[in-house]
């Protein structure tokens, strides 16, 4: 009976094609277990473009706010309206900005007060890739 068992299992002519059941469970084991830890070492890349996004959008709300500067104080309102906000588009951001007369002892607040316009920039990506951003810039007004 062994001799016959010996005969059948260790024959040179037995069919070794293919792979048996335990050889395809450890496989599906052993990527199941890779896969996920090779997948989370690419999962933060994603970010890696965010600080970018956040450096282009501060030089564009910059480049507003410089050019508002540059304006007479009475005609900012004309680029950027008191209480509503006009949007603008520059390449890949949107902005919106918002003008608004404030105090000195309070310049979250809107006044009538002739001490400051508080200038609010809201940028954001029009891909929505990035947070808005807000960006705010105070301007003496004439008393």
């Amino acid at each position: 009976m062994i001799k016959q068992l010996k005969s059948v299992l260790f024959s040179p002519f037995r069919k070794e094609a293919g792979f048996t059941l335990v050889e395809i469970i450890v496989a599906i084991v052993v990527i199941g277990i890779t896969v996920p830890g090779i997948l989370m070492q690419f999962q933060g890349l994603e970010d890696t473009r965010n600080p970018e996004y956040v450096i282009q959008a501060s030089f564009v709300a910059q480049k507003k706010i410089e050019d508002l500067a540059n304006q007479f104080r009475d005609t900012i309102t004309t680029a950027c309206p008191e209480g509503t906000a006009a949007t603008s588009t520059d390449g890949a951001y949107s902005m919106d900005c918002i003008s608004e007369q404030v105090n000195a002892t309070d310049p979250d607040s809107s006044t009538t007060s002739s001490f400051a316009r508080k200038i609010t920039l809201k940028v954001t990506r029009t891909d929505g890739d990035m947070a808005e951003m807000k960006f705010n810039a105070l301007f003496a007004l004439d008393s």
